[in-house]
């Protein structure tokens, strides 16, 4: 069968006020007011006869599209057993409180509506009725936490064109909250300020609950903000200090991580330091990224009386690699009866390994083959020849060395054919170190100075 509609209706019912009692089964929002739409149609067959069809009724379905024909589905489909009496229906389609983003924009949306796999052209105009315009939202619509606008924002009885304003409460913003402070040269007043009076709260505090948000971001120096695109707890970027942190007591650290998931305790120097870092494998990481040139993972200076000591990490300098370089001794520390002692290492013009062992000559000669792995770390050739040092262990008439590529052979003087034993100690040049001898070292690292000044408390 065929069927023809004439609509008596379409309109979006809001309550101002105190509602009218729904069935529990609808759906209202938090100020009661209900989430439906009232639908209301007059259907007959093709002579004009009004349809009757009252158990179990007709299947409709609803849609709503943002275009009299064709467009883009907004809503729908919705199912419903519709009776009809005398040709006469009336219809409640049910809303969620996301559905009715559809009708915020203010543009025309339609309804189309299906009877039993029949499509009734043309769509319907959506309209409202005329308190409906009014909601019930709108006397409250600068409420948050049932507290109007004016129980939060306060103004300065001063009269200036900026006025100050001062926000009191609690609350949650999804949009942008945007405050742009004008000042003179030499006034430091903040753009904002957050100041807690609480053992465990916050004078600020910023929270992002995405998997890859950033909690706060901040940028100085009119500078672009760069951060991470996975995510972190802080991100600030500026033209030459990213982020400053000052200890006021003088036992006090300037900053203090913790990484690798570390979250009980935080170890610091009992007299404090500029900065504390805590991991479970490495507490500090140091890169630099340059490919060519003169370059240092890390570089440290102390003051002295009448200079300064320094040393580099993981350098470069004039194409020769240093894993430290810089004044002073190279030493260790070990315990003795008597506490514990510095011990110094011995250190040469040139880069030198060594290695060490002992022999024994049978009927006056030995050869002994160098360790492969020590080889493969050594230059010997002309102007690089191992150097070969013998201590004997018994008598015998002496002896002498002759060196090779790979080790070197002990020969009994005056022919003598004894059996004595001996230490050797061999020093060799390191390969990468072949033509090196007493380079010139790096200057101290430039440095320079910024003034810090002090904002008082408010």
């Amino acid at each position: 069968m065929r069927y023809f509609l004439m609509l008596t209706g379409v309109s979006i019912l809001l309550f101002a006020g105190t509602p009218t009692p729904q069935p529990s089964a609808e759906v209202v929002t938090k100020d009661g007011v209900p989430m439906y739409i009232n639908y209301q149609g007059y259907l007959t067959d093709a002579s004009g006869t009004p349809i009757n069809n009252t158990s179990p009724g007709l299947a409709m379905a609803f849609e709503i599209y943002d275009a009299e024909s064709n467009g883009y589905r907004l809503f729908g489909p919705q199912l419903q057993t519709v009776p009809v009496r005398q040709g006469v229906f009336n219809v409640k389609l049910q809303l969620s409180e996301g559905d009715t983003t559809i009708f915020r924009t203010g543009e025309r949306r339609w309804l189309q509506l299906t009877i039993s796999g029949q499509v009734m052209t043309p769509r319907t105009e959506i309209t409202t009725m005329a308190y409906g315009i009014h909601s019930a939202k709108a006397d409250n619509a600068d409420m948050l936490d049932n507290k109007h606008h004016t129980d939060f924002i306060w103004n300065s009885t001063t009269l200036q064109a900026p006025a100050n304003f001062y926000i009191s409460g609690a609350g949650v913003s999804n949009g942008i909250f945007a405050a742009y402070g004008v000042g003179v040269s030499g006034n430091h007043t903040p753009t904002i300020y957050g100041r807690s009076q609480k053992d465990s709260s916050f004078g600020v505090y910023g929270s992002n609950i995405s998997t890859r948000g950033t909690g706060v971001a901040g940028c100085g120096n009119y500078d672009t903000l760069f951060y991470l695109t996975a995510g972190s707890g802080g991100a600030f970027s500026a033209r030459r200090f990213g982020l400053f942190a000052y200890a006021h007591d003088t036992n006090g650290t300037g900053v203090a991580t913790m990484g690798n998931r570390i979250s009980d305790t935080v170890y610091t120097l009992a007299q404090g330091c500029g900065g504390a870092f805590n991991g479970t494998t490495f507490g500090v990481y140091g890169l630099a990224r340059n490919l060519s040139g003169n370059r240092a993972g890390g570089y440290f200076r102390a003051f002295g009386t009448t200079d300064t000591i320094s040393a580099y990490v993981a350098c470069r300098y004039n194409g020769i690699d240093y894993k430290i370089l810089g004044e002073g001794q190279v030493s260790t520390i070990m315990a003795t009866r008597e506490g514990r002692r510095v011990l110094f290492a011995p250190e040469a013009t040139q880069p030198f390994f060594e290695d060490f062992g002992e022999a024994r000559l049978v009927n006056g000669h030995c050869r002994v083959n160098l360790d492969p792995l020590f080889l493969d770390c050594i230059a010997v050739d002309e102007s690089a020849p191992l150097r070969v040092f013998v201590t004997l262990t018994d008598d015998c008439n002496g002896v002498y060395v002759k060196t090779d590529q790979t080790g070197f052979d002990v020969y009994e003087l005056k022919g003598g054919r004894s059996n004595a034993g001996f230490y050797w100690r061999v020093i060799a040049t390191r390969k990468d170190g072949k033509d090196v001898r007493l380079p010139e070292a790096p200057p101290p690292a430039s440095e320079i100075g910024v003034p810090v000044k002090m904002q008082p408390s408010r």
